[in-house]
């Protein structure tokens, strides 16, 4: 005879909820939760969901980076979102599976541009002009066509400039495991025009 149902963890109370993350384990249940998920999702955000400390998600999030280190699925940190996505090393199968054409390298224009925004974002169409001296209308389509980077945001100045910043994906394209991990780079300041030594957004 079947058992009945029991709903969801949540149609039962939170102690329902603690004691199957007890029972499974919160990595085992972080894990689910970001195969399902469509974004990334937060600490905080887990934390609210599983009702564990948010010092236990990061502890639980850092040994699931490094059991995923060499897999062929990878835990991205991207800001604040961490998410699963397969590996860059196996991209060239997965376009091959999903029928895809491989596309063009990137120029160098373009990386150019997408290093200052990387290192350097939020940053604004004129910024990147400033430090590379050329237009960078090119670029910045060709790097937003390719979901590298995306509008994060506006300046509260005059005419409201739109701010880029790097997406999940671009993480995903490069195998970086998140934006910490990117090395210091000198890059000109744009109003001085000398070279300053910048770390990451996550700094």
């Amino acid at each position: 005879m079947a058992s009945p149902d029991r709903g969801s963890p949540a149609d039962d109370g939170p102690d329902f909820a603690d004691e199957l993350v007890d029972d499974l384990g919160l990595s085992v249940v972080i894990e689910a939760l970001l195969f399902v998920a469509d974004r990334p999702l937060t600490v905080d955000e887990i934390a609210e969901i599983t009702g564990a400390p948010a010092p236990d998600v990061s502890d639980s999030m850092s040994r699931l980076q490094d059991v995923y280190a060499d897999r062929g699925i990878v835990l991205l940190q991207h800001a604040d979102g961490y998410r699963l996505v397969s590996s860059p090393r196996a991209a060239t199968f997965c376009r091959r599976l999903l029928g895809l054409e491989t596309r063009a390298r990137l120029s160098r224009a373009a990386l150019e541009t997408l290093g200052i925004i990387a290192y350097r974002q939020p940053v604004t169409r004129s910024e990147i002009e400033s430090i590379r001296g050329v237009d960078a209308d090119s670029a910045l389509a060709t790097l937003l066509a390719r979901g590298l980077v995306e509008e994060v945001g506006r300046l509260d100045t005059p005419g409201r400039p739109v701010q880029f910043g790097t997406s999940d994906l671009f993480l995903a394209y490069f195998g970086i495991p998140s934006l910490s991990a990117l090395p210091e780079l000198d890059l000109p300041d744009p109003e001085h025009g000398d070279a300053t030594s910048h770390g990451t957004a996550d700094d």
